[in-house]
């Protein structure tokens, strides 16, 4: 006969290891919603600051030619890209099977993720016609760069430095973190829209922060995949035969 009483008293979890799960899945749950939330609430806010532009696109003074207008329209668009392959990217990638120790690494995770949004609370500078298409054109080629290793990175990507396989393939195979460089090509761009003493000093500390963030993955991979080794060797980190 059961010990029915036994059963009805039973904790919800009857071992410390099955706790450590639930804490484990709770947090991987929330890391996915809460970025993604983040960056869908960016996309909304992207779309309704293009759709703003498009329709007063024939009273911009801000943009003196249809060349620089066009450039930042489609600078904007791509942006709206990679913010929504983003949002897709945080709801299905997969678990990850090392990560990072101590809290460091995720504090400059995280600083890296919103640092640049501090120049664009600066006041923006008069660019001539040429300047904006080379500042916007900078964003739109460092957008879609992005866009093009995210497409390979896919259901690893992560804020984080974590491990969850080994990417090689397309941009992977000129250099290790071609995610990382592309953000730096638009982040630069968006510099230039803001130039100053002040914003120059952000940029400079985000570039810092973003090669901590890279050698942070550079030892999570390491210690994951043996083979991350020879793949280090053989690859730049960020520029081709430079560095």
């Amino acid at each position: 006969m059961q010990n029915l009483e036994g059963n009805t008293s039973a904790a919800p979890f009857d071992s410390p290891e099955e706790k450590e799960f639930a804490g484990i899945r709770l947090f991987d749950l929330l890391s996915r919603i809460i970025p993604g939330i983040f960056f869908l609430t960016a996309v909304l806010h992207k779309i309704i600051d293009l759709a703003g532009l498009l329709r007063n696109s024939g009273v911009h003074q801000e943009y003196p030619t249809r060349l620089s207008l066009i450039a930042t329209i489609g600078s904007r668009a791509s942006v709206i890209i990679f913010l929504s392959l983003m949002v897709v990217l945080f709801v299905v990638r997969t678990q990850p099977i090392n990560k990072a120790k101590g809290v460091l690494p995720r504090i400059m995770a995280i600083a890296g993720t919103f640092f640049m949004a501090l120049v664009t609370m600066f006041p923006r500078v008069s660019l001539s016609p040429i300047q904006a298409v080379a500042a916007t054109s900078i964003v739109l080629i460092g957008t879609c760069m992005s866009i093009y290793a995210l497409g390979y990175l896919g259901r690893s990507f992560s804020l984080m430095a974590e491990a969850r396989r080994l990417v090689t393939s397309g941009p992977y195979r000129f250099v290790r973190h071609p995610l990382y460089l592309a953000e730096m090509i638009a982040s630069f761009g968006v510099f230039l829209q803001f130039l100053s003493v002040s914003t120059a000093l952000v940029f400079v500390t985000l570039i810092w922060i973003q090669i901590q963030r890279m050698k942070n993955e550079e030892t999570v991979l390491q210690e994951t995949f043996p083979e991350y080794e020879t793949y280090k060797a053989s690859v730049s980190r960020l520029i081709p035969r430079i560095y």
